[in-house]
């Protein structure tokens, strides 16, 4: 009988964004300690520990709801074959996969949805005037993000986006500069779409793509 040593986590990082897998070893998984699992940008992930002979609980940062979720699971259950869902408890949705490394890959698509579906399923396209042109500077942001091209000028490259019912919000959380960016209208997306990169202006209040004083005075610093 082959016995299974080890398993896959995957789960979506709730600093940075990114899709982190993790392979857990029996071996390494020590009764009566716990065990850590990070994201290349420090941000913890995840901790994993046994409690008594057979229980293992599992901690995760919920990139959704921003909370931390705790799942038990019977040790032989954790090492079968079978895929296991790790889900938001606010919202029910999946926020990561546990088994075997390529069936985890394979339902990890369900999990990858695009910006557009997740404000879909939480409602948020009733909150946005106008969602069609926010989900595509959401996804185009998230792209730019990825690619190291949205920054702030104090050297920062973690920044926190906020979305408005008509805008985005960077958010420099070192130095508390803040650049907004229109998700309005086309022309919006137009002027996005052909930016080479966001980067703000350390200790400074910037707006990317407003013009006119009508328009300008709609954004106040941090608020709605």
């Amino acid at each position: 009988m082959l016995i299974q040593t080890q398993t896959t986590l995957a789960l979506r990082c709730a600093n940075c964004g990114d899709l982190v897998f993790h392979t857990l070893s029996r071996f390494v998984l020590n009764k009566g300690k716990q065990n850590r699992y990070t994201c290349e940008c420090g941000a913890c992930l995840a901790t994993i520990a046994y409690k008594g002979k057979s229980n293992i609980y599992l901690q995760v940062e919920c990139m959704l709801c921003e909370n931390k979720h705790s799942s038990k699971y019977k040790a032989a259950n954790m090492w079968n074959t079978r895929i296991k869902s790790v889900k938001c408890e606010e919202s029910g949705l999946e926020i990561g996969f546990i088994g075997p490394r390529e069936q985890v890959r394979e339902y990890v698509q369900r999990l990858d949805r695009s910006m557009r579906e997740l404000s879909e399923d939480m409602g948020y396209d009733k909150y946005f005037l106008n969602p069609e042109i926010m989900y595509k500077v959401l996804e185009w942001l998230k792209k730019m993000t990825e690619e190291g091209k949205v920054f702030c000028s104090c050297g920062a490259g973690d920044l926190e986006v906020e979305a408005y019912q008509d805008r985005v919000e960077l958010y420099c959380t070192n130095c508390e500069a803040v650049g907004v960016i229109s998700a309005e209208t086309k022309e919006d997306l137009t002027w996005v779409n052909k930016a080479s990169e966001f980067m703000l202006k350390a200790h400074k209040y910037c707006s990317f793509n407003l013009k006119g004083s009508s328009k300008r005075r709609r954004f106040n610093k941090r608020n709605t």
